[in-house]
Formats: structure tokens, sequence, C-alpha cells
């Protein structure tokens, strides 16, 4: 088999490869922004490239095993396919997983440093009942109503 013959059978398997390791180096950069998505993918990915580099060197060497050692290595290429299909689909399988994984709230970085508080959080008033009159029951109006004082009214304070 003359090299520019097994270069063009072996071209979409080394095409494949190299999408594989850019689709790992990719994920990798987004990996704190997906979160565990990211790492399900980068592994379904090195999975697939593991199974994809397997079978770029059995088509390699399939032919020189067979010449140097007869046909007892026929027995062990159907093994060595199986462990391949294994790891292409346990990597399709992540990839998929990864499609579905729920993915990370993006997390809020909180300010450091002296002086900084937690922000106020807003009031929010129970829901009354409105009662005949359109108001609630026996509770102010709405809106602001300045506070009231202890003694039922009497602002003299004694």
């Amino acid at each position: 088999m003359s090299f520019l013959n097994m270069l063009t059978n072996l071209l979409p398997t080394l095409i494949t490869a190299l999408l594989l390791v850019v689709g790992i180096v990719v994920i990798g950069m987004n990996r704190r922004h997906v979160g565990r998505a990211a790492t399900l993918g980068m592994s379904g990915c090195g999975l697939l490239l593991i199974g994809t580099l397997i079978n770029l060197v059995l088509s390699i060497l399939t032919q020189t095993l067979i010449e140097s050692y007869g046909s007892s290595m026929m027995a062990v290429l159907p093994f060595a396919y199986l462990i391949s299909s294994l790891f292409h689909l346990a990597g399709i399988g992540l990839l998929i997983w990864a499609v579905v994984a729920r993915r990370a709230a993006p997390q809020q970085q909180r300010p450091q440093g002296p002086g900084w508080q937690q922000p106020p959080q807003p009031y929010h008033q129970p829901y009354q009942q409105p009662g005949p009159q359109g108001g609630p029951q026996g509770g102010p109006q709405g809106g602001w109503q300045p506070p009231q004082p202890p003694h039922g009214g009497d602002q003299s304070g004694y």
C-alpha cells in the first residue's frame, strides 16, 4: 500500500482526532462558566479520542501484524475493535449526559474588603384580606404610616 493511499484512508480518522482535541481544549476553556457539564463533555471527548486513536493504530498496524505473526493475529483484532467500540459508546454517552446535565448557577462574586455589608433585602408586607370598605381589616391603610405611640395616642409621654 502506498503512502498516499494509506494517508487517504486515514485522513478522516486523523481529522476526527484533531477535532476531538480542539473540542477538549474549547470545552476546557469554558469549564468555569459551564461547570459540571463541561467536565462531562471533556471526558466524553477524551474517551472518543482514545477510541479513535485505537482505530488509527489498528488501521496502520493491521497489515504489518498479520504479515509478521500470521493468522493468529486475526483472533486479537475483533477484541481490539470491541475495546475501541466501548470507548466510543462511553464517550457518546458522556457527551449526551453533558448536554442534558443541569447547568451550575453562576456564582455571584461578593466584594472583599473592610466595610462591606450585605445589601438590604426588600421589605415585603404580608398580604391582608381587604375589609368591607376595600381597605385591610383592622389595620392601617396602604402606604407609609407614621409610628403610633405605645399608649393609645397620648403623645405627652406621661
